[in-house]
């Protein structure tokens, strides 16, 4: 499933992304999910009906 950050990515362009970050240190991890913003996040589409 995409977010709304990988929404415009090709999937050569996020397995080089998961790659990426498979090979971060903790500190560079933290410092990366600290650059998103979190009302930017969450999937990408329409929500489903909650019945």
């Amino acid at each position: 499933m995409k977010s709304e950050h990988t929404k415009n990515m090709s999937d050569a362009e996020i397995k080089e992304l998961r790659k990426s970050i498979e090979s971060m240190t903790e500190e560079e991890l933290a410092k990366f999910r600290n650059s998103f913003d979190p009302d930017d996040m969450g999937f990408s589409g329409e929500e489903g009906d909650v019945e």
